[in-house]
């Protein structure tokens, strides 16, 4: 989506109210596009709630949140990319010790592109996947790759659930005005 006028943050005021609309008092959706995130199980009918809620609108701006691309529309300041993560490891570790950050960065967006394949279309089916479960899992595994997969797990759980928690929040209260809405998201984000 184009950006607005003096836009301050990254999602549009089109892109607001669709938030709102379909995230506003609907934390059965919320919930349920965690479970996918996280690989739960999921009953028929949270799936059926996935195929009718996440339309292409809602999938992008879902994938804004939490797996942006890069994109010329957004606001100045407000260029959003996973990998800005690990900044502050890039300034103070050595080659060395950046390899498995590396890695295990690169695991957390192979799996956040997995759960997103299945986010768009619940009935996708792949051969191979990256289990959450499985990374935090010890036993049996080098030092190294217990290194990777645990540093990718904890990352992945201390990210999905505050970017929902962010989508909440941005959703607000169905009965709130745009420009209610607005004045607030102004407000916490000058704190």
């Amino acid at each position: 989506m184009a950006r607005d006028k003096d836009q301050l943050f990254i999602f549009s005021k089109s892109e607001l109210a669709l938030i709102k609309a379909v995230f506003a008092d609907n934390d059965a959706l919320i919930y349920t596009i965690r479970k996918v995130l996280l690989q739960f199980p999921l009953t028929l009918a949270e799936e059926e709630l996935i195929r009718m809620s996440v339309t292409e609108p809602v999938y992008d701006v879902l994938r804004k949140r939490i797996l942006p691309l890069m994109s010329p529309d957004f606001p100045l300041n407000q260029i959003p990319n996973i990998l800005t993560t690990i900044t502050n490891d890039l300034k103070v570790k050595s080659i060395d010790e950046m390899i498995p950050l590396f890695e295990a960065k690169q695991l957390e967006i192979d799996y956040l592109e997995q759960q997103f394949r299945i986010l768009k279309d619940i009935d996708y089916v792949q051969e191979s996947s990256i289990s959450l479960v499985g990374l935090a899992e010890l036993k049996d595994k080098t030092a190294s790759r217990q290194f990777v997969d645990m540093t990718a797990y904890l990352f992945l759980l201390g990210y999905i659930d505050p970017s929902m928690t962010m989508i909440k929040v941005l959703a607000g209260q169905k009965d709130e005005t745009p420009e209610q809405q607005e004045a607030r998201l102004s407000k916490d984000s000058s704190k």
